[in-house]
């Protein structure tokens, strides 16, 4: 049975690891890098501080019996720029990076679900739907549409997200390649 439960600081750990996931850093290929484990390292120290993109306050676990098996970090898109400011910042792999001349990937009256991830035992049992779909119920709660970006190359999320009632709204340039911004109207 799929439960729902917000994150806590406690969860810092789980969190950036599947945050890594989601940006396809691999972070289930064994051994571990030592990159792989300073990027996991540090943005487990982000995601334990509030007002951050990946802070545990903008996280929703999806536990399989009661243990967390994927990761929903969703929030208000009009606080994005406030909340890049208090992560990149942090995180050794943006050092050498400008990231206030990127774009915004979201905006005000946005609920922008930033990261989704299913842990690699869990996936392809309906638990990324589940949650896709609860971060739905949270934008409409919250009175907001739901708007995210995804990778072109990857057609398995990208049919999971139209499967939902995403709609393409065009592409954004972040962190080195294009992206399709996908959005559901309430």
């Amino acid at each position: 049975m799929i439960t729902f439960r917000p994150a806590t600081p406690d969860d810092a750990s789980f969190i950036a690891r599947h945050v890594l996931e989601a940006l396809h850093w691999g972070m289930y290929e064994l051994p571990l890098t030592e990159e792989k484990v300073r990027a996991w390292e540090e943005l487990t120290e982000v995601c334990r501080l509030p007002e951050t993109l990946y802070s545990a306050e903008n996280a929703t676990l999806a536990l399989v019996d009661g243990e967390p098996a994927g990761l929903l970090v969703a929030y208000d898109g009009g606080r994005y720029r406030e909340f890049r400011a208090n992560t990149f910042p942090r995180l050794s792999a943006f050092a050498d990076k400008d990231v206030d001349i990127m774009p915004d990937e979201s905006q005000e009256g946005e609920y922008y679900i930033d990261s989704l991830a299913v842990a690699p035992q869990h996936r392809g049992k309906g638990l990324g739907r589940s949650l896709l779909l609860e971060a739905v119920k949270q934008a409409q709660i919250a009175g907001l549409r739901a708007t995210l970006l995804v990778d072109p190359d990857n057609p398995p999320a990208l049919r999971l997200y139209s499967s939902v009632g995403f709609k393409d709204e065009g592409q954004l340039w972040a962190f080195g390649q294009w992206y399709r911004k996908l959005e559901i109207r309430f």
